[in-house]
């Protein structure tokens, strides 16, 4: 069983080999006054007390050491949760019996590895509170990069499930394979190990296709997850389990990140580089390097799932708040000033992922958190800018701070639009631009819509704004490759003129020979004609 003595004192090395030895495990951003506004009182003593209680931290002395609890909520709401109602009397004391199970499970642990706190979600922050709701969301930086541990309930779907499973215990051990001659003697002995274990016990259960799941996990110094067959370990500066108790091995790591296209942003996320103890050793390019990221981030985060729509932005706020700290600009739903037009270019995935805007406002249509599906970042660098900045503006609700929601927005730009313009199916690209005066088969760019095309998309009236020349040395074909990316937008006829929303993007190519909207697709030239028309003034909304 995972909850076996065995388990748990090699839980207790792991977490008192970190904490005595790994220096970048112990910088935390959160300052060691700062303490969650509420804690769980697990007790202390032999024998522990069947209750345990709620407590309010202010006028604590501090530093305070606290576990944190990663969870599913799933389909059925925890049937103890802190309400305004019952605030005091969960601060009396709660009754262990009369827990759920996972949450019964991680006060055992936390009682086990020797820490007398514990922070749950549903338990301490006021679940019918607006107000709590406005400020809890933000804190989650500190939350989580603040706590000692991160327990992490890997092997249950909801509150029901657990942390504790059984399991044969033949999942602690390699197989062991004889090989023998042709007169049946031994030649020697293998040992099998499955070198996908750690992706499909760990980062493919349930937990983790949670959007607030991975902030949690990424901004918690250590976590410990219990899956259906084992514990594992990752920090900063280890990844273990019980199989592989001293270190997981590298190269099994470094064979699923290459083979789940899995980018090692999560060794960049844990390490100093953002943290505000090493700004002397970011250097000048660490801009660029922060952006990249931030896309990576965004692209991972893109493709977990929230509960609720308007959890968007909120459930990245804690990471948001995090890269805030470094890039040192202002954060504007999802996106950066100062790395403003390269954030931009976001796509859908459209790779057997549908796609949808939510049903209720969650973000400007520039944002990549305005559309309900995977979005990704295309490789390379700006060359050269085709727009400028004028201005931008975010709304927020009220008391929200700049990393959480938002209830409306717009982008002023200048650049060259290249109105009358429509999609048209293209079995090669799937979808492409042509000139709607021409009446012409001819295609001008291909693109990606942000959402599913139907046949009343076909006749709209589309405009091109290109936003900029990449440079992109990652195709198969080798060399430096250049093209024109920006963004397609569609008429917001209920807003003054010039007045937009964003209905995909598009890229142009020098590789692309059918592009005779141009003198000649080959030279550079006619591409830099393309975007040096005349200036617009638009707001993008």
């Amino acid at each position: 069983n995972t909850c076996s003595e065995t388990s748990f004192a090699r839980a207790a090395d792991w977490l008192r080999e970190c904490t005595l030895k790994h220096d970048r495990c112990n910088r935390v951003n959160t300052p060691k006054e700062w303490a969650p506004n509420r804690l769980i009182d697990v007790g202390s003593g032999s024998p522990f007390p069947d209750i345990i209680k709620l407590q309010q931290t202010k006028g604590w002395k501090t530093p305070i050491r606290y576990a944190a609890l990663s969870h599913c909520w799933g389909a059925i709401l925890p049937p103890l949760r802190l309400l305004q109602s019952n605030l005091h009397a969960l601060m009396d004391g709660i009754l262990l019996v009369g827990l759920q199970k996972t949450f019964k499970d991680a006060v055992y642990t936390t009682r086990k590895l020797g820490i007398q706190y514990l922070w749950i979600d549903s338990l301490c922050i006021i679940q019918d509170s607006n107000e709590d709701w406005d400020l809890e969301p933000s804190l989650m930086v500190h939350v989580y990069g603040g706590c000692l541990l991160n327990i992490a309930a890997a092997a249950s779907n909801d509150c029901t499930g657990g942390l504790f499973q059984k399991r044969p215990s033949s999942y602690l051990g390699p197989c062991l394979i004889s090989v023998e001659n042709q007169n049946e003697a031994l030649i020697s002995w293998y040992q099998l190990w499955d070198q996908n274990l750690w992706h499909a016990e760990f980062e493919t259960a349930k937990l983790n296709t949670r959007a607030w799941v991975l902030q949690e996990r990424m901004l918690s110094a250590r976590t410990l997850a219990f899956t259906q067959a084992q514990l594992y370990w990752e920090c900063r500066c280890k990844r273990a389990s019980e199989e592989f108790p001293l270190e997981y091995p590298i190269e099994l790591f470094e064979k699923w990140q290459r083979d789940f296209e899995q980018p090692r942003l999560h060794d960049r996320l844990k390490t100093h580089s953002l943290n505000h103890h090493a700004d002397s050793q970011l250097g000048n390019d660490h801009i660029p390097r922060l952006s990249l990221a931030w896309h990576n981030l965004v692209m991972l985060y893109s493709r977990k799932d929230v509960t609720f729509e308007k959890d968007k932005l909120v459930a990245i706020s804690g990471l948001a708040n995090l890269f805030g700290q470094q890039m040192g600009t202002e954060y504007s739903a999802g996106l950066w000033k100062i790395t403003l037009l390269s954030d931009l270019l976001w796509e859908v995935n459209t790779d057997k992922y549908a796609r949808d805007r939510p049903l209720t406002y969650r973000a400007p249509s520039w944002s990549w958190a305005s559309v309900e599906c995977p979005i990704k970042y295309l490789p390379g660098w700006i060359k050269s800018k085709r727009v400028t900045i004028v201005d931008f503006n975010i709304q927020r609700a009220l008391g929200k701070s700049q990393f959480g929601s938002v209830i409306g927005g717009y982008l002023r730009l200048r650049g060259s639009l290249f109105p009358d313009l429509s999609v048209v199916f293209d079995a090669e690209t799937l979808y492409s631009l042509r000139k709607r005066s021409l009446k012409s088969t001819e295609l001008i760019a291909s693109c990606i819509p942000d959402e599913i095309v139907g046949s009343a998309d076909m006749q709209m009236e589309l405009s091109c704004l290109p936003v900029g020349s990449y440079l992109d040395s990652t195709r198969a074909s080798g060399g430096w490759h250049y093209e024109c990316r920006g963004l397609v937008l569609l008429i917001e006829r209920n807003q003054p003129r010039g007045y937009y929303k964003r209905w995909g993007t598009f890229q142009v190519t020098q590789s692309q020979t059918q592009l005779s909207f141009f003198d000649d697709p080959y030279n550079q030239a006619s591409i830099e004609r393309y975007v040096d028309g005349e200036e617009d003034t638009i707001v993008i909304i």
